[in-house]
């Protein structure tokens, strides 16, 4: 604790406030909880979750006195840290300058350390954080969540239990005032003229709010989708059953030669998260090009520029100057309108491309594509070599996301567009079964120039390595280095 007192700066000041900072933070707050499924720390030791019926968020309860205190000093540090521009400061260093002011003036009310820590959880939250909603953010096995309305709970959609309520809710001044909080801590800006924004937060989160009763009957709304802080790899997808390790070796065969794919899907199925993780299978020196209209790729590459869009145009735009740059891979957020016609192109030209798209199953897909507002030429549909559906399902009561098919696409006489299962989920047995890969191992084996029986083994071996990797758990950089290496051998092979 003395280094992180240290590095806080607590011990840089006359006034040395290290060992209340260490008291309160090693103190015992919850006294008891609900009965649940699951409980696990959201922040050590002011926050859990407990999961049961619902998602409970347990915090430490405010005493009638230690309330009016923290309303008293929340005005007055409040105002203090405006005059100082705190904004403007480092994050590490605001909690630093909010303790102090914080430790002051718990020292002249005479605050016992207990209930002191108590306060100073709730103070933070609500002054660098996000109020009633801040512990739901530290949960990273969260990724969304939303209120609809006045006096409605908080719900959330965890990776493991799926949609639940919370014990969080937000009465009618409490929720308009957040909205504009939110809305403001997003650079951007809600009001009865303009009721609704879409932005982005500094963390990287993607909020949509609505503000009263303008266009939401129950009131100010918000959506915040969160983005996770350690990038999905394809070893997760396995440990998930997202998909198995042969499939993801596939895949990463594929990626090498590659073979362009579009990823397809129903609402929050997992698309950006399999773009993303298919992603690290790219060869880690490469050109690569993202162009996405929220930050959720995340990739550790070297040579990797990550394109911002604000609107479908300005997506639009952002394709067409990418091509200029030569990528060998080009990564494109959810297609929607005419930029798809710009995507197929980058694929006729030689940009190996990957990208999602809205659709519950690979006709549908098909079908949004040709038809309006997009468009897509039939002919160029010739460059797309995979398709793949995802899926949401329930297995023993759980929810789970599935890659529900793997398909290849192939172009017959410029005008029929033919697609051929490769892999299929089986909700019977929760596994993969192989359909027609033949087809696909020939063309592999014809632009790796070996043959179908050495295709065929390497996939087998890429599948062991990755189970290998997946009983290891390896960081970021060391997969990384263990990816590059086995693919160094592979082709040292060819």
């Amino acid at each position: 604790m003395s280094g992180l007192m240290d590095l806080l700066g607590f011990r840089q000041k006359k006034e040395d406030f290290s060992e209340l900072y260490g008291k309160i933070h090693s103190a015992e707050y919850i006294e008891s909880e609900p009965e649940g499924l699951e409980a696990y720390w959201l922040q050590k030791p002011f926050a859990k979750a407990v999961i049961g019926e619902t998602y409970t968020v347990v915090e430490p309860e405010l005493s009638p006195d230690e309330a009016v205190f923290l309303k008293k000093i929340y005005v007055k540090i409040r105002d203090r840290l405006i005059i100082k521009n705190v904004e403007e400061v480092r994050d590490r260093e605001k909690e630093t300058t909010l303790f102090r002011e914080f430790a002051r003036e718990a020292k002249k009310a005479k605050i016992d350390e207990k209930s002191a820590g108590k306060i100073w959880y709730h103070l933070r939250k609500d002054l660098l954080g996000y109020g009633k909603i801040d512990a739901l953010l530290r949960d990273q096995h969260i990724e969304d969540i939303s209120c609809s309305g006045y006096n409605l709970p908080v719900y959330v959609y965890h990776r493991a239990y799926g949609s639940l309520k919370t014990n969080i809710k937000f009465g009618e001044a409490e929720l308009d005032s957040f909205v504009l909080k939110l809305a403001q801590k997003a650079n951007s800006q809600v009001s009865l003229e303009k009721p609704i924004a879409d932005a982005t937060l500094p963390t990287g989160e993607r909020i949509q709010v609505t503000y009263r009763r303008v266009v939401s009957t129950r009131g100010s709304t918000f959506s915040i989708r969160k983005v996770s802080r350690e990038p999905i790899t394809p070893l997760d997808l396995i440990a998930w059953k997202t998909l198995d390790s042969k499939i993801a070796a596939l895949l990463w065969l594929c990626v090498d030669a590659k073979q362009n794919m579009l990823i397809t899907g129903s609402t929050a199925s997992g698309k950006t998260t399999m773009l993303n993780a298919l992603s690290l299978f790219i060869p880690f020196r490469v050109k690569v090009i993202s162009i996405e209209d929220t930050r959720e790729v995340r990739l550790p590459h070297e040579n990797w520029t990550p394109f911002m869009a604000k609107d479908a145009e300005d997506m639009f735009n952002l394709l067409k100057a990418s091509l200029r740059q030569r990528p060998e891979y080009l990564i494109v957020g959810e297609v929607r309108g005419k930029e798809a016609i710009t995507m197929f192109q980058a694929m006729n030209t030689g940009h190996t491309t990957y990208s999602t798209l809205h659709a519950g199953d690979a006709v549908s897909a098909i079908n949004r594509l040709v038809h309006e507002p997009i468009n897509v030429p039939i002919a160029m549909f010739d460059a797309l070599d995979l398709l793949m559906v995802l899926k949401i399902d329930h297995v023993e009561g759980r929810m789970v996301r599935r890659m529900k098919r793997l398909y290849m696409v192939e172009l017959r006489k410029g005008v029929e567009i033919k697609t051929m299962q490769i892999f299929s989920w089986s909700k019977n047995c929760d596994c993969y079964e192989e359909f027609e890969s033949e087809k696909l191992i020939r063309k592999l084996s014809e632009v790796y120039g070996k043959s179908s029986t050495f295709i065929e083994e390497e996939v087998e071996s890429r599948a062991k390595f990755l189970e290998s990797l997946l009983e290891e758990r390896p960081n970021m950089g060391v997969l990384v280095e263990k990816l590059e290496s086995y693919r160094k051998e592979f082709y040292e092979r060819l």
